[in-house]
């Protein structure tokens, strides 16, 4: 496989969790360029903050990743979101990143079936879910079962930006991000 992969997400902030991925991503599939797609604001989240602030924590985490890592800024040039399948369109379709949750309710997607006919997409652990039987049970996933990588070995860490702006847990986040985020008085 030699093909750009996405990787999206609200990122508010970006953890360790999500460093983890990426640094899978990277070592996976090393000749793959990888996008970090942060989310504009259109999520209306009450303690989401700015797109800014979400891009800039990002680039301070993966500071320390050279090779074949991209922050776009797509999603801000956007003026509303039109789902998934656009932005993949937009990027010529390449991998998406998503989560076994994403996967079990991608049924509900903006363009869904058409957003799994004609895209690929990186599947991770999330939970207890259980990623073969969420494929098995829907009809047009087990169709376009083979538009799925399922990256079982990735031991989950169960560290999301949603634990982190419930607890604060320093541990939850770089060293990078956590002084941002006291030098920007966020969360």
């Amino acid at each position: 496989m030699s093909k750009k992969i996405i990787y999206g997400g609200a990122f508010n902030p970006p953890t360790i969790g999500h460093l983890k991925i990426i640094e899978y991503l990277v070592n996976k599939f090393p000749n793959n360029k990888i996008i970090i797609l942060p989310t504009n604001n259109f999520y209306k989240t009450k303690d989401i903050v700015s797109y800014g602030h979400r891009k800039a924590m990002l680039e301070l985490m993966c500071n320390h990743i050279k090779d074949n890592i991209e922050i776009s800024d797509y999603e801000q040039t956007l003026d509303n979101y039109l789902g998934t399948y656009y932005t993949l369109e937009y990027f010529n379709h390449p991998y998406f990143v998503i989560g076994a949750d994403s996967l079990d309710s991608i049924h509900k997607w903006i363009n869904f079936p058409n957003v799994v006919i004609y895209n690929n997409f990186i599947v991770f652990p999330r939970g207890d879910l259980n990623i073969k039987e969420i494929i098995n049970k829907n009809e047009i996933l087990k169709k376009y079962e083979n538009n799925f990588i399922i990256c079982d070995d990735f031991i989950e860490n169960n560290i999301s930006s949603t634990a982190y702006r419930k607890d604060k847990k320093e541990s939850f986040i770089s060293n990078s991000v956590l002084e941002y985020i006291k030098n920007n008085n966020l969360y």
